[in-house]
């Protein structure tokens, strides 16, 4: 025994092929309260999460274990996407290799700033003891 097809149009305007109930429509069409409902449900589902931001802080390798700790435990409880876990995954490996040129970089910096001052003290301590200020500017030039 086949059922009745429902006698509502879909928005393209073609008729509906969901079965009717007793009152000839679907229950989507009978509960349009109830199709709005269910969307709204649908749509909340393939929302994305946000992670937490975090601070601008240098991240350690024990932080980045954490990170993927995370992601793991995130995916297998379905709470994030495999696809979005494997771009963390790719960050924290990118992050982890530059990590040690990012470093010595900074080293670099700041060993430049305290050789910098300290050709300055030198200079200024020059200055003191001579009372020359051009050819000290020359030494400084040249070294």
């Amino acid at each position: 025994m086949a059922s009745k097809p429902c006698q509502a149009k879909t928005a393209a305007g073609k008729p509906c092929r969901a079965a009717a109930g007793p009152d000839g429509l679907c229950y989507l069409h009978a509960n349009p309260e109830k199709a709005r409902l269910l969307g709204q449900i649908g749509g909340r589902k393939n929302r994305q999460k946000l992670l937490e931001p975090t601070s601008r802080s240098p991240v350690t390798t024990t932080d980045l274990q954490n990170i993927l700790a995370d992601a793991i435990q995130d995916v297998r409880s379905k709470q994030l996407t495999p696809r979005v876990a494997s771009s963390i995954a790719q960050l924290c490996n990118a992050l982890h290799r530059i990590g040690p040129a990012a470093e010595l970089e900074a080293r670099v910096k700041k060993l430049e700033e305290v050789l910098a001052e300290r050709q300055r003290t030198a200079v200024d301590a020059k200055v003191e003891t001579d009372g020359s200020v051009a050819d000290d500017r020359d030494d400084a030039r040249s070294e």
